[in-house]
């Protein structure tokens, strides 16, 4: 057992090294694609604005028919 050189791999133990790193690989892959998928501070940003601009105007058109009819 002394007389093995533990810098010498067989080729199934480097066969399954390539199929470790090419598992990591594709995993790899799939968190960049999920990572791509996520809105952006931008995106958020606009949608908060636009959430905003609609309630102000949903609030303006209440005021408006409320001050009409009521008053």
């Amino acid at each position: 057992m002394s007389d093995l050189d533990p810098d010498h791999f067989t080729l199934r133990q480097v066969d399954q090294a390539r199929e470790d790193y090419a598992q990591l690989m594709e995993e790899l892959d799939l968190v960049k694609e999920q990572l791509a998928r996520l809105p952006t501070r931008k995106d958020l940003a606009r949608t908060a604005l636009m959430i905003s601009f609609t309630a102000a105007a949903l609030v303006i058109i209440w005021f408006e028919a409320f001050w009409r009819h009521c008053l």
